[in-house]
């Protein structure tokens, strides 16, 4: 089948496509947008991707290997399990697994029947799974007992105190009433005593098996009927991510903006059948997603899991497989060619995701004739601004964004500007928000009422402040709200302050971003303690290393005096003027090292 769609089939389907709410056409490129030549819908990824590759290798950890073929096959007892469960059209199912075959597997299951899949971080603590469970109003969650030194069974217990009160695998808990049945992947416990006291849980997936097999009117028939009433509109996943307050947003996503988009973004990350993809990105984040498992599946490539994420594990992956694309942030990068280097392994013929472009014959693209890189977000799956970032742009362009993606309005305007129709957009070349519309933008935020999100006219103020000049290149100037990047994951400030000041001793937290050659930025907190308590940073540090995701603990922690904090005249601390203070005392800092 044809990935390719002629222009004019092209604008009929971005006519009909979610959030375009006028009749005009967003203005594209001249080369055509890579959408599927099928209605996009995951069962139809599947069905394509089963019939053109079939027994190459899908996917391959340690000594377990996948074919496409029986990826559909695995999936689909899985998905037949499901339904035999009561799982359906959008019925919330939680998605809680490391990196490994069994998450693909899962999510392919799930989708395939119209399932409502929400990823939740295997980094989440108790309390941001509680929370995860109860916002999401999951029913069903799937779940890896037990990765490197995380037990994710205990974790469960903490964040649901009302599980060990329960009879059986059917749940019934005050706390999170939608929650009907949590399914282990992996081993439960080291004795069946154990085992035996945790009748909460389904072992799974023999528990998804064993309802399929029960259930001989779920066949594949029934299921192929199941799937053909899942039509792109549907939601298929939600993306845990952090919003600009306390609480974290789930992003939704239907069929239709993750397959169209992920499709049209192959020319961008290109891949081919030869290809051995090492994912260091989670897939329950969006570069798991839309730079590894979807380009992976569409090329007929092979998925290299290694056991762990560790670097030398990493390693041992690349040199056993043949592995030819390694998709990790900075950081990970680093620290695979630090290890690969003391190892004596050589990594030069690996295509990095995230690198430094490179002309043909290997040598680096100075600064000044390269492009930064594709910019983009979790509501649009990933890029609204694309580029080749192998291609050399003239100076004017250097440090630039890239263009628009096929399909995808972009509209910078004045901050008073976003909600007034008709509104001015600001003249080219002129700094401003960023607003975006099209085919590849969210269905929404879950929970969230759509006048809470969009504009009227369906535009998505991103808070990104950029400019683009005339010939559509866009530069990026950073974010009009306090959120932290961090390794490429977001961190709201709020989030950590509150988890901060939930900690005995600590009268006040703020947390800001502080610039990071490696990172980009690197969580930091100035805490005032409570009068007469004695509050040490590293406890707070381990501390919070329990309550809250480890990308989201501060590296550094200040403590501080009330008074010599600076601030307004409401008493709120000036955040900008302390993380100056603080950046010039790391600064001073650094400098003493350096030279003693």
């Amino acid at each position: 089948m044809t990935n390719f769609v002629a222009p004019i089939a092209l604008k009929e389907m971005l006519r009909n496509a979610v959030h375009i709410r006028t009749s005009e056409i967003p203005s594209m490129r001249t080369d055509p947008a890579v959408f599927p030549a099928y209605p996009p819908t995951l069962p139809n990824v599947i069905r394509d991707v089963t019939q053109r590759f079939g027994e190459r290798v899908f996917a391959i950890q340690g000594e377990r290997r996948l074919s496409y073929a029986e990826l559909n096959a695995q999936s689909a007892h899985l998905a037949r399990g499901l339904l035999a469960l009561g799982v359906g059209k959008a019925t919330r199912v939680g998605l809680m697994m490391p990196n490994d075959l069994d998450w693909p597997v899962a999510f392919l299951a799930a989708g395939r029947i119209g399932a409502f899949t929400v990823g939740l971080s295997t980094l989440f603590q108790a309390r941001e799974i509680a929370w995860a469970l109860q916002r999401a109003d999951i029913d069903t969650l799937l779940v890896t007992g037990r990765y490197l030194h995380n037990d994710y069974l205990d974790r469960l217990e903490h964040a649901l105190p009302e599980l060990k009160q329960q009879s059986g695998p059917q749940l019934f808990m005050r706390s999170h009433p939608y929650l009907r049945r949590i399914v282990v992947w992996g081993a439960m416990d080291d004795n069946a005593a154990d085992i035996k006291q945790r009748l909460w849980a389904l072992h799974g997936p023999d528990a998804l098996h064993a309802a399929a097999d029960a259930t001989p009117q779920i066949d594949a028939d029934y299921l192929r009927r199941i799937e053909d009433q899942v039509v792109p509109a549907d939601w298929v996943i939600g993306i845990c991510t952090s919003g600009s307050t306390a609480e974290p947003k789930i992003v939704v996503h239907t069929h239709g903006s993750m397959v169209r988009t992920t499709h049209a973004f192959q020319p961008y990350r290109p891949m081919t059948a030869a290809d051995r993809n090492v994912p260091g990105m989670p897939f329950f984040w969006i570069g798991g997603l839309n730079d590894n498992l979807f380009p992976v599946l569409y090329a007929g490539a092979t998925l290299v899991l290694s056991l762990t994420p560790r670097a030398d594990d990493v390693l041992d992956a690349v040199q056993e497989h043949g592995v030819t694309r390694i998709s990790v942030w900075p950081p990970q990068k680093q620290a695979l060619l630090e290890r690969a280097k003391a190892r004596g392994i050589d990594l030069s013929h690996i295509r990095f995701a995230q690198m430094d472009p490179k002309y043909p014959d290997g040598t680096p693209i100075p600064a000044s004739k390269r492009r930064a890189s594709l910019l983009g977000m979790t509501e649009t799956f990933g890029p609204h601004s694309v580029g080749l970032l192998g291609e050399e742009v003239p100076p004017e362009r250097a440090g630039s964004w890239g263009h628009e993606f096929e399909g995808v309005e972009r509209l910078v305007v004045a901050a008073d500007a976003i909600h007034k129709i008709p509104r001015q957009p600001l003249p080219a070349g002129t700094k401003g928000e960023l607003l975006i519309r099209g085919f590849s933008l969210m269905d929404g935020y879950y929970k969230r009422e759509r006048g809470e999100v969009f504009t009227a006219d369906g535009w998505f103020p991103t808070g990104d402040q950029v400019h683009i000049n005339a010939d559509g290149t866009s530069f990026f100037h950073g974010r009009h709200s306090e959120m932290i990047k961090t390794g490429g994951a977001n961190v709201a400030p709020r989030e950590v302050e509150d988890a901060l000041q939930r900690l005995p001793g600590v009268r006040e937290a703020t947390v800001f971003g502080c610039s990071d050659e490696l990172k980009g930025e690197v969580v930091v907190a100035v805490v005032v303690a409570r009068d007469g308590a004695d509050v040490d940073p590293a406890e707070l540090i381990a501390k919070l290393r329990s309550d809250i995701s480890a990308y989201k603990v501060p590296q550094q922690i200040v403590v501080m005096d009330f008074d010599a904090i600076p601030r307004t005249d409401s008493g709120k601390p000036k955040k900008n003027v302390l993380k100056d203070m603080v950046q010039q005392q790391q600064a001073a800092q650094a400098e003493f090292n350096r030279k003693a």
